[in-house]
């Protein structure tokens, strides 16, 4: 791992001006991401009244987050990080506008519903490898826990407002407006992206190499450390398995618990408000000791949320085991974000984070293929609780099971940042 310079007082304010900038344009944009999220699902319930096809949402922005993000980090390691943001935001709000004006003009299909969410998660696939790598670029080293802290609460603080928004706009503007309002807040980031100054933009990956010598070097690199394949296998379980139940929120706003759009909203308002809690708790710690004892612990936690969640017979009680399983993910990906970001050197910073982007973004929308099928298969609308509480019992088991390897570690690697 090599180890940045100490950066000058002036050096060091402008690194935390361009994170800033990049924190706030990233707030807005995502809670429009969050507002189109909670259009596509009640639209896709609307128009199939099936949980196998809020599945099959899942899964085509699976398939190209499983599929694509290695080769975006072989290219974020390649060309300009800045200037790839351009690109990916500009295509993502285009997208997010012609669903709006589909929507609005009637022409909406489900399987246009279906190809715009492909389209947007392969534009993910090389955006969030590039704002991964971009942040301890952003901050100096011995800020990285609080930044990736704060950087996940661009995603998780958007899903508390996002939501919330969307819940209460929904029926009255419907959900082409929560579209091109979605579009709209792209213009954030590219505002942000203008602003930026002096941002180490570029990786140091070898450019005569190819994309493909790219990618293996940058798998075999993760399969060979013990470290970080033991932390991409405990996020793939709980993306898997655990936060797979999101796409199924409908279901259980609209016919378990009689809670509409609006009980929709409060549902993923209340699991973004427990992130958001996660994310700030741990971005004002000034040290975290023990670090594999509180990921597992965390990551118990949130298996327990899940389960009880599945068996509540009570909306608000749902509600409530949604925000503290908010806080237990998000504490628990937090602390594997960081660890891997310590430890992964620049140069292949990118494609090391595309595999983190695989378990954190492409695995849940796979694991709710999986959930909404077996819903299905167990009786439809009324099969998607114990659908959820399957997948939280398997999350527990496995991290009961691998507690011994991680409950009194900690990461040297991490320890000679802090």
């Amino acid at each position: 791992m090599t180890t940045a310079p100490t950066p000058t007082p002036r050096f060091a304010a402008l690194q935390h001006r361009n994170f800033v900038l990049l924190w706030a344009g990233l707030i807005v944009s995502n809670t429009g991401t969050w507002m189109q999220n909670v259009a596509q699902g009640w639209l896709v319930l609307q128009l199939t009244n099936s949980p196998l096809w809020l599945g099959l949402l899942g899964l085509s922005f699976a398939v190209p987050m499983i599929v694509l993000p290695l080769v975006g980090g072989a290219v974020v390691d390649r060309i300009d990080r800045i200037k790839l943001l351009y690109v990916t935001q500009t295509g993502a709000m285009l997208t997010a506008l012609v669903l709006a004006i589909m929507t609005w003009t009637g022409t909406v299909h489900i399987s246009y519903i279906l190809i715009a969410s492909f389209v947007s998660s392969c534009l993910l696939a090389f955006d969030n490898p590039a704002r991964q790598a971009l942040v301890p670029d952003l901050v100096p080293q011995r800020d990285l826990l609080n930044a990736i802290s704060l950087n996940s609460a661009t995603y998780t603080g958007a899903a508390l407002v996002g939501p919330a928004i969307a819940g209460i706009l929904l029926v009255p503007l419907g959900a082409g407006t929560l579209f091109f309002l979605n579009a709209v807040s792209y213009l954030a980031v590219l505002i942000a992206l203008t602003f930026m100054r002096n941002v180490q933009a570029r990786g140091n990956a070898t450019q005569h190499a190819s994309i493909a010598k790219s990618m293996l070097t940058g798998l075999s690199y993760a399969w060979k450390n013990r470290l970080i394949l033991s932390l991409l296998g405990l996020s793939a379980l709980a993306a898997l398995f655990g936060r797979s139940y999101q796409n199924l929120l409908p279901i259980f706003s609209r016919d378990i618990w009689n809670g509409g759009p609006a009980g929709y909203g409060i549902l993923l308002s209340t699991s973004g408000a427990g992130a958001l809690v996660g994310a700030f708790g741990l971005a004002s710690a000034r040290s975290v000791k023990r670090q594999g004892a509180i990921m597992i612990a965390s990551g118990l936690i949130f298996s327990l949320c899940v389960i009880l969640f599945a068996l509540s017979s009570s909306f608000w009680l749902g509600a409530a085991m949604l925000f503290i399983g908010g806080i237990a993910v998000t504490i628990f990906s937090t602390i594997i974000s960081t660890f891997i970001q310590v430890t992964v050197p620049n140069e292949l910073r990118g494609r090391v984070m595309s595999l983190y982007s695989i378990t954190l973004i492409g695995l849940p929308s796979l694991g709710a293929m999986g959930s909404g099928s077996l819903a299905e298969l167990l009786g439809g609308v009324s099969g998607a609780p114990r659908a959820v509480l399957l997948g939280g019992i398997v999350v527990g088991i496995v991290l009961i099971l691998v507690t011994p390897l991680f409950w009194n570690r900690s990461i040297a690697a991490f320890k000679k940042t802090t």
